[in-house]
């Protein structure tokens, strides 16, 4: 566990506590590192998730599939994100997505009770851990409804433009290099993946838009 230190140390959960708390956090919340192989599925919807996952090196796709088994990638996560918070906090819950592992990955993988539950001394470090989960929770909701916001546009267009604009403001520049490839993208908005490259190709003809694989250039003729 200790060559993970300092990858676990600087993840968000973690934020604001020394490494002799951590230390002894883990091994109360007797935490433990696997790795997976990409394409390996850490849960799946209707799994009861009881623990937290934190990626320390990997990609992993939030996703959830359809009755007839059509996928809809809800976002991806990079090293330092937690996995399942939103699912844990409600006991004998099923989970409604899949967590798939685009790459090979580590995970540092924990209880939840443990971690969320104040433990007799009342350690201020174990209150500083609280204080971060919430703090994730709230980016996780925040991110929840940008994923509303883009989805919820009635046409391919206006969810192709509403997910383009909400990328730049969030990096401040008209220039933005998404992390999705094509299909991935027709997942994630929820649009055929034809319809939406023939839209994309028009917004290219337009003048609203230039791109090249998953580069974009928001022009401001609109």
């Amino acid at each position: 566990m200790e060559k993970y230190y300092q990858k676990i140390k600087n993840a968000p959960i973690f934020y604001g506590i020394t490494d002799e708390e951590l230390d002894r956090m883990l091994k109360c919340f007797r935490a433990y590192v696997k790795s997976y192989k990409s394409g390996d599925i850490i849960f799946r919807q209707g799994e009861i998730v009881s623990n937290i996952y934190l990626i320390l090196d990997g990609e992993v796709s939030i996703e959830k599939d359809s009755y007839w088994g059509r996928r809809m990638i809800i976002q991806k996560l990079y090293p330092n994100n937690s996995i399942g918070l939103s699912l844990v906090g409600s006991k004998n819950v099923e989970s409604n997505v899949n967590a798939v592992c685009n790459s090979d990955a580590l995970v540092l993988i924990f209880n939840y009770e443990k971690c969320s539950t104040i433990c007799h001394n009342a350690c201020l470090h174990h209150n500083v851990l609280i204080r971060n989960l919430f703090k994730i929770l709230s980016k996780e909701n925040i991110q929840l409804v940008e994923k509303i916001d883009n989805i919820s546009q009635k046409t391919i267009r206006d969810k192709l433009l509403t997910y383009l604009s909400n990328e730049s403001l969030k990096s401040k520049t008209n220039i933005i290099e998404i992390p999705f490839n094509r299909q991935e993208l027709a997942d994630y908005l929820n649009i055929d993946r034809s319809a939406m490259s023939f839209e994309l190709s028009k917004l290219k003809q337009e003048g609203l838009i230039n791109y090249k694989k998953n580069k974009f250039v928001l022009k401001t003729n609109i």
